[in-house]
């Protein structure tokens, strides 16, 4: 039993020695959802938050209005976040990764999760989501990639970029009076596909059914 402890002790000081240098290889052996993953460090598992992004729930009750600009609609969300966990599961199951830890954003958050920048092969997996449209900026963090990756999606935004294509579309055509079409329980506007909710918060009450 002393033997077990003094083992678990001695893994326990190498990561936090590696921690506080450089970067660590793992290897991924899960993906929970878009932003949260748990790998195996020299058989050790650890739970990881991608550091600095956060991707929507895939469940839409643990959703917030409003955590996305004036995106209200939970549901739209909660796909949106079932999205971001498929594209992380092809990108990442089983992949052997690099992890860097930030020193202003710390090791672990509240929860004990590692917190940590996910490299794959040089590319910075966590600005990747990003860039989808995957992610937002988690501007309520201090990280030291903020900047950078606040810049990313400020370019995801105006492209209509993954989830925030509801809101490129509303913008383009907000000179123009839109006539949606009701279609079941969806709203066809402009060539896309919206739930009815969706499109009343996008779209104010100036929209009228035709």
């Amino acid at each position: 039993m002393r033997r077990i402890l003094l083992l678990a002790l001695a893994i326990a000081l190498i990561l936090c020695i590696q921690l506080q240098h450089h970067g660590i290889e793992a290897k991924v052996v899960r993906v929970i959802d878009g932003d949260t993953i748990v790998v195996s460090i020299d058989g050790k598992l650890e739970k990881v938050r991608l550091v600095g992004i956060d991707c929507p729930e895939i469940e839409a009750h643990r959703n917030k209005p409003f955590e996305y600009d004036a995106i209200t609609n939970l549901t739209y969300l909660a796909e949106w976040g079932l999205k971001a966990k498929e594209f992380t599961e092809r990108y990442l199951d089983h992949k052997t990764i690099e992890l860097e830890f930030d020193e202003i954003a710390g090791y672990r958050d509240r929860y004990g999760r590692l917190l940590a920048y996910v490299y794959v092969n040089g590319t910075d997996f966590n600005a990747l989501l990003i860039e989808k449209g995957l992610a937002r900026v988690y501007v309520e963090a201090k990280f030291k990639k903020k900047s950078e990756y606040l810049k990313l999606e400020e370019i995801a935004k105006s492209k209509g970029f993954g989830l925030w294509k509801l809101e490129k579309n509303v913008k383009t055509n907000s000179s123009v009076q839109l006539m949606p079409i009701l279609t079941n329980k969806n709203v066809k506007i402009c060539c896309i596909d919206l739930s009815w909710d969706a499109c009343r918060q996008a779209c104010g009450t100036q929209v009228r059914v035709g």
